[in-house]
């Protein structure tokens, strides 16, 4: 056994258990965006821009999140996840003064500027911490549970703050009603301040024969073959050291490779109704200004797209639980593509209806794909990674705005979705088809590693210092419990 699993700090679980209540009050609080249903209507009526600049306004915001997704992803993981939540939270409400408040093009480009790197800060960070919580805790197969249900109160919050969006725009106007949202943030931040933040090395858990390290990480295993290679670190560059570990272990598990492509690009294509919803609504004559009735009916109809969102956070854990990845994401991928075909063929408010059920497989993607990453990579770089995969996503959804939005615009938004199917049912495919078979390998590496385990637990095991389970996951690393494990991966 290796000095390092000899000297491996000792972890209590018990100050770790009020993280979980922590993280829904953080996540809670970011969802309460007041200006988050009339924003585009916004843009478009207040300060007179045409659906295609909105579109180039967001791709600005993505190629900041592209830009700072993997070196704040570093900061995170090197300084702290919960320091990097709350300077997201408070960069947020920074962003949304200046948003609510410009005047001019340079300045609303600037609160774009602004809010794409508070997101950067966000994503990645987030779920690292809940994670690695989980793992102190022993519970890492709630994951999905607990990523869905937090996700799921967010975007609760976020149709109780389009209930009142459209009225309080009305009587407040665009500006102080898009301004209230400040107050959520701050408050977020506050909550990230109160999070403990768990252990962020490898070094620091209990060896786990199935998730860590990760299968196909290493070059060069150490004599036991469990502990992946000491990370190089960069003279004077410790953030550079960790962004480029981060691409490494992207590219060297090949499971993680092209899943990270795959349910980023998905996510993209299919959140792209729930952004037109606005503009689809307004031009059916809808204005929320208008009076206190449209700006009722207004909330009303932005709720449908919204709702479906948090219905599919929350419906996740299931889906993975019946079905796995393997089964999850086809099936994602079909009903999505399913109900894109009505939008195609009508021009109606009612296929707000088909919105709702897209918005539901889209939301479902995110909890099963980063649970998926998350049991395949390390901690040392967690956020890192899960940078990676947010950058691949601002990535596709930048090359989206800046095409199917402008026809959205210039042509019909019947064109504008045709095109969007088109994407998801080719590029989607393919996509899926290449995770697909490196899945399959995975999972016949992973049952060889645990049949390895059972004939050679001592080279494989120690002791949990904290009474936790050997593997860190809440459950015995031998027999049939390690094989069950095994199959929830599938």
């Amino acid at each position: 056994m290796s000095a390092a699993t000899d000297t491996a700090p000792r972890i209590d679980p018990s100050r770790y258990q009020r993280n979980l209540r922590v993280y829904y009050l953080f996540m809670g609080s970011t969802g309460f965006m007041v200006f988050l249903p009339i924003w585009i209507i916004y843009l478009l009526n207040h300060r007179g821009l045409s659906l295609t600049e909105v579109g180039v306004f967001e791709s600005f915001f993505f190629l900041t999140v592209i830009l700072g997704e993997v070196p704040t992803g570093a900061v995170a993981d090197r300084f702290g996840r919960r320091i990097s939540l709350a300077l997201g939270a408070i960069l947020f409400a920074v962003s949304i003064v200046i948003f609510a408040q410009a005047d001019h093009f340079a300045i609303l480009l600037g609160s774009y500027l602004v809010m794409g790197l508070a997101m950067t800060l966000y994503s990645g960070a987030s779920e690292a911490l809940l994670y690695d919580t989980l793992r102190v805790l022993g519970r890492t197969s709630e994951y999905e549970r607990h990523s869905g249900r937090s996700h799921g109160l967010f975007w609760l919050m976020m149709v109780l703050a389009t209930l009142i969006g459209g009225p309080l725009s009305y009587v407040l106007g665009y500006s102080a009603a898009i301004t209230i949202s400040c107050a959520f943030f701050l408050a977020a931040a506050v909550a990230a301040l109160l999070l403990r933040e768990p252990p962020r090395r490898e070094a620091d858990f209990p060896v786990d024969p199935l998730h860590a390290p990760p299968a196909g990480l290493h070059t060069a295993p150490d004599t036991e073959g469990t502990q992946p290679p000491p990370i190089k670190e960069s003279n004077g560059f410790p953030i550079l050291n960790e962004m480029m570990e981060g691409f490494r272990i992207v590219w060297r598990i090949r499971p993680v490779r092209y899943l990270v492509p795959f349910a980023a690009v998905l996510i993209a294509l299919y959140d792209m109704p729930r952004f037109l919803t606005q503009p689809y609504v307004a031009g059916h004559g809808l204005d929320p200004l208008d009076s206190a009735a449209d700006g009722f009916i207004w909330s009303a109809l932005m709720i449908p797209a919204y709702l479906g969102t948090m219905i599919g956070m929350l419906s996740a854990e299931s889906l993975m639980n019946r079905f796995g990845p393997r089964r999850s994401f086809p099936l994602i991928l079909i009903w999505g593509a399913v109900f894109m075909v009505p939008l195609l063929i009508w021009n109606h408010l009612g296929l707000l209806g088909a919105i709702f059920m897209i918005s539901i497989g889209q939301a479902a993607i995110r909890p099963i794909a980063t649970g998926y990453i998350n049991r395949r990579i390390t901690s040392d770089q967690r956020a890192t990674v899960l940078s990676i995969f947010a950058l691949v996503g601002g990535g596709a959804m930048s090359v989206i705005l800046l095409t199917i939005v402008p026809i959205a615009d210039a042509v019909s938004f019947s064109a504008a979705f045709g095109l969007d199917l088109i994407a998801a049912l080719t590029l989607g495919v393919v996509l899926w088809l290449l995770w697909r078979a490196a899945h399959r390998r995975d999972q016949a590496e992973r049952i060889r590693r645990w049949s390895m385990s059972i004939h050679k637990p001592q080279a494989l095991h120690r002791p949990a210092s904290n009474g936790a389970s050997a593997n860190g996951t809440g459950q015995t690393s031998g027999g049939s419990t390690v094989y069950r494990n095994v199959q929830n991966t599938d």
